[in-house]
């Protein structure tokens, strides 16, 4: 029997929210060979038009997702993440869904993003859901392992 996956709306300060960011970081590091203190804090998704949702199954996150502002017309997506048990089930796609709606609800015209060549799985995922690579962007600028990303929605 397929496990019912809740997305919600979450306080990026909860527990589910801190152990999703953790998880990414993990990952992080992982792919790109570093070790670094985790520089994903929840007040960085908090204020207005942010967000920040987690996917659930059995009342345990299973994903993640956030958005905050780049300025009035763009936002960045962040800590987008699905615990490797869940990947290819559709949680990364309902919970890109949920944050593109936001989104469009709060006015913003575009999204951006910033993943990487050691994440192929993500650019896919990404470039299926209507990304097109852009031009390195803000604090990513001169980071040469970014790959960035935008869609107009």
């Amino acid at each position: 029997m397929k496990q019912k996956i809740k997305i919600k709306l979450e306080d990026p300060n909860s527990k589910s929210a801190v152990s999703m960011m953790n998880a990414l970081w993990e990952e992080i590091q992982t792919r790109y060979g570093f070790q670094a203190p985790n520089p994903m804090k929840g007040e960085d998704f908090q204020g207005p038009k942010t967000g920040f949702w987690i996917a659930e199954s059995e009342e345990n996150p299973i994903g993640s997702i956030a958005i905050v502002p780049w300025n009035d017309s763009v936002a960045e997506l962040d800590v987008m993440y699905v615990d490797p048990k869940f990947r290819g089930t559709g949680v990364a796609s309902d919970l890109i869904i949920s944050l593109e709606n936001f989104a469009k609800e709060n006015g913003f015209t575009s999204i951006r993003l910033r993943a990487g060549a050691p994440q192929p799985e993500a650019l896919r995922f990404y470039e299926k859901h209507g990304y097109s690579r852009i031009d390195s962007f803000g604090r990513w600028a001169s980071d040469e392992t970014a790959w960035c990303y935008e869609k107009k929605i």
